[in-house]
Formats: C-alpha cells, sequence, structure tokens
C-alpha cells in the first residue's frame, strides 16, 4: 500500500508539472481525475470510521466449564459504496489469556452485511468481556489505510461472557466422620419421642424419608422433618488457598486457579449432598466464611466459588497459624492448595496427631518440575493424611476412582 501511495503521489506531481509546463488542458484534466480518487478515497474511509454500524453477540452468555459458546459480529454497509476491505480485531476467552489478537477481513457490498462467528470452548472459568476492539479501513484504490481502537469509545460496550465452574459428582470421598452416620440414626430413634416444633421443619423437595418425624406430619396433616440430628456431627473445614499462583504466563496461572476451584466445588457438593455440615472459609482482604449441611445449600456455595478472585495476600501456612487454635477435636479438616511447605506438612502432622483429620488435595501445573510435592503428598499418606496431587488438566473424579 505504500509503494501504490508513493506512485500515485509521483503520477499526481508529475501531471501537474506537465500542465504547468506545456499548458495542456489534458494534463490538467488529468490531474484532476487523480485529485477526485485521492479525494474520494480519504473520505469513504473517514465515513466508514465515523458511521461504523456493528452487531455483535454472544450465545450463551452464561456457560458451564466445557460448553461451547458463538461469538458473531455482523457489520452492516448502509452506503451506497463498497467496503472494499475492512479487518475486524475482537477477543475471545483464548485470546484474553495468550495475549493474542485475533482478526476477520470483511468485503462488503452496499446495503449488505458481513458476518464473523466464531465458536469457541469454555475451558476455563471467569468472566470475559468479548467481541470488537478495533477496526481497520482500506480504500477501494489501496491508498489509505485508517484504523480505530473502538475500547477507547465511550459508546462501545463489549459483551460479557460468566464461565461458571463444572460441578464433578463424586463417588466416595474418604472422610472419617461419615462413617457415624449409623450412631446419628440410633440417636434419632432414642429422640423421636420428645421431639418439639423448634426442633423441625417443613418438609423440602431432597429431603430424605427417614428424616420426617411422622407422628408431628400426622397432627399437623402436613409433612416435617427434623432439624436437630445435624448438631451431633461437627464441621468439616474446607480451606482455599487464594493467594495468587506463582506462574510465567496468565493461561497457566488461570488453569490452576480453575483446577482449584473446580476441586473445592466438587468437594462441596459431595458433602453437603451427604446432608453433612460444611463450612468453607476463605482469605482474600477479609476472611469469608460459609456454612450449610443440606443440599439445597449448595447453590450458595457454588455461587461464592464461581465469582471468587484469587488476589488474597495470605499463604495456607499463614492461615493455619491463625485458624489453628480454633479446630475442634475429631473435626475433619480439607485443604485445596497449589503449594505445600514444609512447615504446612509439619502442621498437618501435627493436627493429625491431636485428633483431627486432615486431607490435602495439592493442585499444580503440568510445568512444573518440582518433585518435591510428589514426596510430599506420598510422606503425608503414609502418615495416614490423605493426600492427593492434581495437575490443572486432570478431573478430580477421575483421581479418586484410581485411588484402591
Amino acid at each position: 500500500m505504500k509503494v501504490r501511495r508513493i506512485f500515485f503521489t509521483l503520477c499526481t506531481v508529475a501531471l501537474l508539472l506537465l500542465g504547468l509546463y506545456t499548458g495542456d488542458t489534458l494534463y490538467y484534466i488529468c490531474f484532476g481525475i487523480l485529485i477526485s480518487i485521492m479525494i474520494y478515497a480519504a473520505l469513504t474511509n473517514l465515513w466508514v470510521l465515523l458511521d461504523f454500524k456493528y452487531l455483535q453477540d454472544i450465545t450463551p452468555d452464561k456457560a458451564s466449564k466445557g460448553q461451547n459458546a458463538v461469538l458473531t459480529i455482523q457489520v452492516h454497509n448502509d452506503k451506497p459504496f463498497v467496503f472494499p476491505f475492512l479487518k475486524i480485531r475482537y477477543q475471545t476467552p483464548e485470546s484474553i489469556l495468550t495475549d493474542t489478537r485475533k482478526e476477520g477481513v470483511l468485503s462488503i457490498l452496499p446495503f449488505q452485511y458481513g458476518e464473523i462467528r466464531e465458536e469457541f470452548p469454555c475451558s476455563l472459568r471467569g468472566n470475559y468481556s468479548l467481541g470488537i476492539t478495533g477496526i481497520e479501513v482500506a480504500d477501494v484504490f489501496g491508498l489509505f489505510h485508517f484504523s480505530m481502537d473502538l475500547t477507547k469509545k465511550h459508546y462501545h460496550k463489549l459483551p460479557l461472557l460468566s464461565v461458571f465452574p463444572r460441578i464433578l459428582t463424586l463417588n466416595d470421598l474418604p472422610l472419617p466422620r461419615i462413617q457415624q452416620e449409623g450412631l446419628l440414626n440410633n440417636q434419632l430413634l432414642k429422640t423421636n419421642e420428645t421431639a418439639i416444633l423448634s426442633d423441625i421443619r417443613r418438609y423440602e423437595y431432597g429431603d430424605p424419608l427417614k428424616k420426617i418425624h411422622w407422628k408431628v406430619s400426622s397432627k399437623l396433616q402436613d409433612l416435617y422433618v427434623m432439624n436437630y440430628e445435624m448438631t451431633t456431627q461437627p464441621h468439616t473445614l474446607l480451606f482455599l488457598e487464594m493467594k495468587p499462583p506463582v506462574l510465567a504466563g496468565l493461561m497457566e496461572r488461570r488453569q490452576v486457579e480453575d483446577q482449584m476451584i473446580e476441586t473445592a466445588t466438587a468437594l462441596s457438593h459431595y458433602i453437603l449432598n451427604k446432608w453433612l455440615p460444611l463450612k468453607l472459609v476463605v482469605y482474600q482482604e477479609e476472611r469469608q466464611e460459609l456454612s450449610g449441611r443440606t443440599p439445597q445449600n449448595f447453590p450458595s456455595f457454588y455461587e461464592l466459588l464461581s465469582g471468587i478472585v484469587f488476589d488474597s495476600p495470605f499463604s495456607m501456612t499463614e492461615i493455619m497459624q491463625i485458624e489453628s487454635t480454633a479446630f475442634h477435636q475429631s473435626g475433619s479438616l480439607i485443604l485445596v492448595v497449589h503449594q505445600m511447605s514444609y512447615d504446612l506438612f509439619n502442621h498437618l502432622c501435627i493436627l493429625k496427631q491431636s485428633g483431627i483429620y486432615p486431607m490435602v488435595f495439592l493442585v499444580r501445573h503440568r510445568s512444573d518440575k518440582n518433585k518435591n510435592y510428589g514426596r510430599m503428598m506420598q510422606d503425608l499418606r503414609e502418615k495416614a493424611i490423605p493426600s492427593s496431587l492434581i495437575y490443572s488438566d486432570q478431573r478430580l473424579d477421575e483421581i479418586l476412582e484410581a485411588i484402591p
């Protein structure tokens, strides 16, 4: 394009000089034609930029990890001349995470529209602003080339795609307190006759039949279930390390974070569906805590885990030093971390000896070559502390099924 512009300029100047030298009208006519072409090319490019009309849409705008979404961009030409060259710069989740640029080229006839349609997998949890970020236009003669950054325009809004964590269904989890269900049932049989109204609530869909208080239900002509039984079961504490992983690329960091969220989501789903009390604790700028004990509580956990950001200044070693004084004996403790220090290792061994049942899920990226983590996980298992090393490209349910 630059060579063409130089050649066109030289021809224009030559025609002007010949016209001035010879006085021949033909040279002036040719000179005027070239000047008109130049003006037309510049004006049409500016017109396209100043009156750029487009539509963009994401379907669906809310998806779960593993689903596919479609970004559709339509550029409308409602002008009486051709858009010979229109380059659209846009972004997808992958281009955001890899810091690359996606481009599409359109050529649109008058009163028609061009379309760019791209289907992509929703591979990582998060909120993504997708769509057009800039445009480049060129005229039919190839003389001018203009561009515009749409992200700097106040009227330009990028559609938002929200990707939620995948919910994995676990078949088994080595929680020692689950074995007390038989004891709970015996306690219920002993106290069933003395239940009071404050100990019961109205039946909700999903409540197991063994929790129904039949005498109260018969008297009130509606189904009621007992609440008090869960107080005999200590909380399972789930700690999620929110300090950002130390990795070179944004994609690698987000993959580790996504795996940690998916792991915490699967654990919460399993425990709450077993009607066991669960307390999720995360440290960001402030300490956050969420408690539940029934499957109906899971949406609250899912919502918190879906929107959480890894921006905490606290490592799990520091969190354990802060929280350990409040741990109750015979309780279950689950840690989802992305690094394992020797201080944390020793702390877990001390907790095990004090009657607490810890469990560790360590999430790492495949690019990590530190072999100490594998040995530390093995040492924890030898000390009767269930521990799993999970890579960011694995699934927790498949890892647990492979454990003998």
